[in-house]
């Protein structure tokens, strides 16, 4: 099935201001003994309805580096981020650096595609813990939080 958004437009809704649905908190729930994650529906701040969720999780909150998260587009994920300790090739060409990097997928191509799964280093992505993870990647995706206070 194609997905119903061209990939200029979800370039131009990842770059528009999104904010967390009204009636909705971005809440971090514990997963399991070390574990947390969190899920939630975004809105444009200026535009039509559009199904966006953004989702992340970690294994232990005391590695910050096992954090990923996740935009999704139309029950499709568009954006990523997560942490490779050793980055991997294939034919002698760099498919996943080593750190921080972003997932960009575009949704139109085949999932076999080269382009279909980009990953772009992050270099200056160094998030201290996982709520400080959630608040730089909401940054990168321009998602309103709406909860600093609440961090602190």
């Amino acid at each position: 099935m194609k997905h119903p958004y061209p990939a200029n437009t979800v370039r131009q809704i990842i770059q528009a201001q999104k904010c967390v649905r009204e009636g909705e908190v971005l809440e971090v729930k514990k997963r399991g003994e070390h574990g947390a994650g969190f899920n939630v529906n975004l809105d444009l701040a200026d535009g039509p309805f559009t199904d966006i969720r953004y989702l992340g999780h970690t294994h232990d909150v005391t590695d910050i580096k096992g954090s990923e998260a996740s935009l999704i587009l139309a029950a499709q994920r568009v954006r990523g981020v997560g942490h490779n300790a050793i980055g991997r090739r294939r034919f002698y060409k760099d498919r996943i650096p080593a750190g921080w990097h972003q997932n960009v997928i575009d949704p139109q191509l085949a999932t076999g595609a080269d382009d279909y799964n980009r990953h772009e280093p992050l270099p200056d992505f160094m998030p201290t813990d996982f709520k400080d993870f959630i608040r730089k990647t909401a940054t990168i995706w321009n998602i309103d939080l709406e909860w600093e206070d609440m961090l602190l």
